[in-house]
C-alpha cells in the first residue's frame, strides 16, 4: 500500500486513479478513502484522483499521544504529501472532517491551492460545535475507549444524527458502517475525536479564501446551516444543494454529487 511520510515520522496512506490535473480528497473523521468509491470513476476520469487517510484513519498511523493528532497535523499531512508527491498546486477539499482539514490548508498555504471543494463540513466554518455535538462526541471516545470499535459502531448507529440520517436514507448502510469502523483503532480513533473537540474556530478567516470555490451539502445534513455559513463568507463559492441527501451526500447522491463537482473541476479550465 503507498504511504509518504511526515516529517514527524508518521505514515500517511494515499491511493492513486487517473491522470491530469491532481485533486486531493480526505473523507470525514472515522472514514477512509473507500468511502469515495461511488465517485471514483467520475472524478478520475480527467483529473489525478488522490485519495488519501488523515493520520488516527484506517491505514494511516495512529499516534498514540493526542498531541500528534491535531488539525495542525493533519494540515502538515497534507503539506508533506503534496511534497512527496512533487506537486506544486493542487485542488484540495474533502467531506466533513476532510473539508475541515482543506479550508484550514487553503489558510495556511494559500499558494499551494488551486482550488478547493468542501462537502458536508461543520469543522470548515470553523463556527463552535453544539452543546449536543460535543456531549455526542465526548462519550464516543469513552465508548471506543472501553468496548471497541463495534460498540462504537452499534453507538453511533443509536446515537449519531449524521449515521442516522444515512440509514434513514439507506438502511442496507448499516453493514458497511461496521466495515468502517473495523478498518479503526480505538485510540486513532479517540484522538481524532479529541483533536475535533478542540479544533480552532476559523470563521472570521474565511474571507481570506480567494481560490475558486465549491461547497455541497444534502438538504437533510446538519452541516447545511454551517455550509449556508461558508457561503456567506465565501461569496464567490458555488453551492450544489443535493436531495434527499444526509451528511453522506456524496454516497446517497453519486450521479448529482460527481455532476456537481466535475462541472466545478473543468470551470476550472
Amino acid at each position: 500500500m503507498p504511504h509518504s511520510t511526515t516529517r514527524d515520522g508518521v505514515r500517511v496512506y494515499f491511493e492513486e486513479h487517473g491522470r491530469g490535473d491532481a485533486v486531493l480528497l480526505a473523507y470525514g473523521i472515522g472514514g477512509n478513502a473507500g468511502m469515495w468509491e461511488p465517485n471514483i470513476r467520475a472524478l478520475s476520469a480527467g483529473h489525478r484522483l488522490i485519495l488519501w487517510e488523515p493520520r488516527g484513519h484506517a491505514r494511516s498511523d495512529s499516534p498514540e499521544d493526542p498531541r500528534q493528532v491535531t488539525f495542525g497535523h493533519w494540515v502538515q499531512d497534507l503539506h508533506d504529501l503534496m511534497d512527496h508527491l512533487q506537486l506544486e498546486r493542487a485542488i484540495v477539499g474533502g467531506l466533513s472532517l476532510g473539508g475541515g482539514i482543506a479550508t484550514r490548508f487553503t489558510l495556511a498555504y494559500p499558494d499551494r491551492v488551486r482550488a478547493l471543494v468542501v462537502v458536508s463540513s461543520s469543522s470548515a466554518s470553523g463556527l463552535p460545535l453544539g452543546v449536543e455535538n460535543i456531549v455526542m462526541r465526548a462519550k464516543s471516545i469513552e465508548v471506543t475507549l472501553k468496548g471497541g470499535m463495534d460498540a462504537m459502531a452499534e453507538f453511533a448507529i443509536a446515537s449519531n444524527p449524521n449515521v442516522a440520517g444515512r440509514l434513514k436514507l439507506d438502511p442496507s448502510a448499516r453493514k458497511e458502517i461496521f466495515e468502517y469502523y473495523r478498518m479503526l483503532t480505538p485510540i486513532g480513533y479517540a484522538n481524532a475525536l479529541r483533536a475535533l473537540l478542540q479544533m480552532d474556530y476559523i470563521t472570521d478567516r474565511l474571507r481570506e479564501i480567494e481560490v475558486p470555490t465549491l461547497l455541497v451539502c444534502g438538504d437533510q445534513d446538519l452541516s447545511l446551516g454551517p455550509m449556508r455559513e461558508i457561503q456567506k463568507r465565501i461569496p464567490q463559492a458555488k453551492f450544489a444543494l443535493l436531495a434527499p441527501a444526509s451528511h453522506f451526500a456524496n454516497r446517497d447522491q453519486p450521479e448529482a454529487f460527481n455532476l456537481a463537482v466535475v462541472e466545478f473541476l473543468m470551470s476550472l479550465g
